[in-house]
């Protein structure tokens, strides 16, 4: 679906893009059995209660059946540790200030309260970025057409932000096991 929409809207090669999907596609782990995906799992698609923990979670329009660890995946992309070199989008995000846990943290909590393995996490962690990529390609061409307005710094930035993505989706595939 991802690469579809990629080929569909591209108006420039991301040859990045184009190698990750081969390489993801032949990596595909065996999927640990069939839930809800909510496919665009991150904190600012959650409402948080005063005690911290997730109340709601909004935004369903991606959801779908598969391995959860496809959601657990998306947020690690998401997720922002103090240290990082690239945050995933538009700056670094509230899980980069203090108080927040690491993603390594995350990692472990999950693993704790779940019977799944994490062994092929990674692959999830680089399927994010790379989807990602495929989605803001196309935003990136939208702008560029002039679909979005006329904010031409706006449109090179996504631009950019594709590459860095695939770049990033490129270094957690190696990763894997």
């Amino acid at each position: 679906r991802w690469y579809g929409q990629f080929e569909q809207s591209k108006m420039r090669e991301v040859p990045l893009v184009d190698e990750m999907h081969d390489l993801l596609s032949a990596r595909i782990p065996e999927q640990q059995g069939a839930a809800i995906v909510h496919g665009d799992y991150r904190l600012d698609n959650t409402m948080v209660g005063d005690d911290g923990t997730v109340r709601a979670v909004l935004d369903w329009e991606l959801c779908t059946l598969g391995d959860p660890l496809a959601d657990l995946g998306l947020l690690m992309v998401y997720w922002n540790d103090p240290d990082d070199a690239m945050a995933s989008l538009a700056g670094a995000g509230a899980t980069a200030l203090p108080g927040f846990p690491h993603r390594h943290d995350l990692r472990e909590m999950y693993a704790a309260r779940s019977t799944r393995d994490l062994s092929g996490l990674d692959f999830y962690v680089a399927f994010g970025y790379w989807k990602l990529a495929c989605i803001l390609d196309g935003v990136y061409t939208r702008y560029a057409k002039g679909a979005m307005g006329s904010d031409g710094a706006a449109w090179e930035a996504f631009g950019e932000s594709v590459v860095r993505l695939a770049e990033a989706s490129q270094a957690a595939a190696g990763r894997l096991g």
